[in-house]
């Protein structure tokens, strides 16, 4: 019997993918709990379901949750007995939460649930706060949990209540700087809280009050210290200044580990409890310079006895207002960002290491650190000694990419993604990778036909290496007729092209169309100064290394230089729009999420810190602003344009993709404006979203000159 021969992805298979996202292992380091979504066609939602296995490799993975949840943060007992998660899921029986006659139930926001392991069964949910919780640490006992959660007062509860009515919803008053942000909509003053519970009883007591928020707390391996991140400048709006500080359990004592001078990011505790590593660059506010691996000694801890009332301490200037007055340099005139009175006392691990340090960070001893870190285009695990010394794990080569990553017990497990499975969890055996312990995607891809994935470099027009990805068609070789190339800008810019599954790129490579990846100037990965040459400057840089890289594969007799498209998201949206103002060799693009005028976008988005960091305040530099905008080359645009924007996209405003449009239109530039309701900084916040969004695409480029769609 004939067997039907492989197909290349089409749309309806997005409803196929179930990516693995998180990796835990038990303390013993026998057993794996990850977290695998999967879209639901019938509810156009996804769900983030709890599986299991065996890291010997014995089982096949088991689904422990099986409703519509979005469960998340899996976190092990330290005996191993317990296993708890984050989880939006209706309240439990056993809390006999009432609701009042007229009142809907209660919209699920994240709660902690627990699972006994021995026993099986529902979970148990240990808290019931209104606001939800955003994350815990189990106490080394196994007997109390510490989360943090947003804590509201009476007068804020009564506001909340008033914004969130569904039939008459009160007036949102806004008094912060940061007074809206992406995904989370317009921003209220409630702070987050850190709270213990004890697991039996689920009583709980509050340790932490005041004008400050606190996030991410860990116990330290003794049980003595919690450590937590909090900004307490009291303009944290204004600033990216997160310290460590640690508290006790009965909250009696706090310590203040660093002074002001990091954005401490992924803190661990070393297993001797001496040590904190975390990830911070040397300049907070600036997003060009990249973050370093650093450790701090708890005995430099230095004692704060006026905690909560402390805000604002430990700083000779807060700053946030920009001066109106000023001779020089607008930009360094708006950079008014605190100044610590002292420095930290600590030390830099990844001294000789020029990528970037992503994260999670996990000791595996006193001398060991692993992390993940980017470097040339790559997502790796990294090992690094006290001494700085540090070595590739994995990948050891120029293929797939690292997620996410556990280590427990003298066993590792990464999630790790290879551009023909999609992120998988694998055992790593002695810097090996060793068997594939989930059952993600990888098994149906294997049915399709791929794309392959090639690097190349050429030199832009300055004369500077630049890296970049090409995805062939299924079955392409060199010779073969001139294929229709799709440029597709990566966004960020504080990103970078890995050698990774992606669906949209596969799709648009088993239409037939030659798909160019370009790790642009900017792109993270690449070292300091290659990140730092666009700050400033959008634009410019990373359109010539793009061009470029279009006049490598033509001269490579790969694609038609007359069929040629680009496209590109957030980012790469800006990018889309500064290439079409800038060139007239696109047939057709579309820009997704993208800013075009970059004044009017100020106070708009969510972004003040970073323009300001950039260019300074656009009144104080309206001339820059303009220039180095995608609006300053709108009467050079002549290529049909798609533009799709989101209605609640704090990041890359709406009006901002109406601008385009209005003008496109009245200057007779062929152009479509789609905009999805109620949606954010996203191209696949639902299945049916994702989808429409690539037929429309693919529909565009078909309709001038690409390939037809059936």
């Amino acid at each position: 019997m004939q067997t039907a021969s492989p197909s290349t992805l089409m749309l309806d298979d997005f409803y196929l993918l179930t990516p693995v996202k998180e990796v835990r292992l038990s303390p013993d380091g026998k057993r794996l709990a990850y977290i695998q979504s999967e879209a639901i066609k019938e509810d156009n939602d996804y769900s983030s379901n709890l599986w299991m296995t065996l890291t010997d490799g014995s089982a096949e993975s088991y689904r422990i949750s099986r409703q519509m949840v979005q469960d998340h943060h899996i976190r092990w007992s330290p005996d191993g007995r317990y296993l708890a998660i984050l989880s939006k899921r209706g309240a439990e029986l056993e809390l006999k939460v009432p609701i009042k006659e007229g009142q809907d139930p209660e919209e699920p926001v994240d709660q902690i649930w627990v699972y006994d392991m021995l026993w099986g069964g529902e979970p148990r949910q240990i808290t019931h706060r209104p606001e939800g919780v955003q994350s815990f640490s189990w106490a080394p006992d196994g007997t109390r949990l510490v989360f943090a959660g947003r804590d509201p007062s009476p007068q804020q509860a009564n506001y909340l209540k008033s914004i969130r009515d569904k039939k008459s919803p009160g007036p949102l008053v806004l008094d912060r700087v940061q007074h809206k942000y992406d995904g989370e909509g317009y921003l209220d003053d409630v702070k987050s809280h850190l709270f213990v519970a004890d697991v039996k009883s689920r009583s709980v007591q509050q340790i932490t009050f005041g004008e400050a928020s606190e996030h991410n707390p860990q116990w330290s391996p003794d049980g003595s210290w919690i450590l937590f991140q909090s900004n307490r400048t009291g303009d944290a709006d204004n600033n990216r200044r997160v310290d460590l500080w640690l508290i006790t359990p009965d909250g009696s004592t706090v310590r203040r580990l660093t002074q002001g001078d990091v954005d401490a990011q992924h803190p661990a505790f070393s297993p001797d409890g001496r040590w904190v590593a975390f990830i911070s660059s040397t300049a907070p506010e600036n997003q060009y310079v990249l973050t370093r691996l650093w450790k701090i000694a708890l005995m430099d801890a230095s004692p704060n006895s006026d905690f909560p009332a402390n805000i604002g301490q430990g700083w000779s200037q807060i700053g946030g207002v920009v001066p109106d007055a000023f001779a020089g340099d607008p930009v360094a005139n708006a950079r008014v960002y605190p100044k610590p009175l002292k420095r930290s006392p600590m030390e830099m691990v990844s001294k000789d290491f020029t990528g970037t340090i992503d994260g999670p960070v996990i000791w595996t001893d006193a001398d060991q650190i692993l992390t993940v870190a980017s470097m040339l285009g790559q997502a790796k695990l990294v090992s690094f000694d006290s001494n700085g010394k540090w070595h590739v794990l994995q990948p050891q080569d120029r293929t797939g990419t690292v997620y996410d990553f556990d280590a427990q017990s003298s066993e590792i497990v990464l999630l790790m993604g290879f551009p023909d499975t999609g992120p998988e969890a694998f055992r790593l055996d002695n810097e090996t990778l060793g068997p594939r312990l989930s059952r993600g995607s990888a098994e149906w891809l294997s049915n399709r036909q791929l794309g392959k994935f090639q690097w190349i470099q050429y030199a832009n027009h300055e004369g500077e290496p630049i890296e970049a990805l090409v995805l062939t068609p299924p079955g392409f070789k060199p010779g073969m007729s001139r294929l229709p190339l799709l440029v597709s800008i990566h966004g960020g810019p504080m990103s970078y092209e890995a050698p990774e599954f992606e669906f949209e790129t596969q799709y648009w490579a088993g239409r037939g169309y030659l798909v160019l990846l370009v790790n642009y100037r900017g792109s993270t990965s690449y070292g300091e100064a290659f990140c730092q040459s666009i700050q400033g400057s959008w634009g410019p840089r990373e359109h010539d290394d793009v061009m470029c890289g279009v006049d490598y594969v033509i001269a490579q007799g790969w694609v038609d230089p007359e069929r040629l498209y680009i496209t590109g998201f957030s980012m790469g949206g800006i990018m889309t729009n500064w290439a079409v103002g800038h060139t007239d060799r696109f047939r057709a693009a579309v820009t997704e999420h993208g800013v075009f005028d970059y004044v009017s976008a100020f106070g708009t988005d969510d972004c003040h810190l970073w323009w300001q960091d950039d260019m300074g305040v656009p009144w104080q530099n309206l001339e820059r602003y303009y220039q180095t905008s995608p609006a300053s080359g709108l009467a050079n645009i002549h290529t049909p344009l798609l533009i799709t924007a989101g209605e609640w996209d704090w990041r890359c405003p709406l009006s901002q993709a109406e601008q385009l449009y209005v003008s496109l239109k009245k200057r007779g530039v062929p152009t479509e404006l789609v905009m999805y309701p109620k949606e954010h900084h996203e191209s696949d916040s639902r299945p049916r979203r994702a989808i429409d969004r690539l037929a429309r695409i693919d529909r565009w480029f078909a309709q001038y000159g690409g390939i037809p769609v059936e």
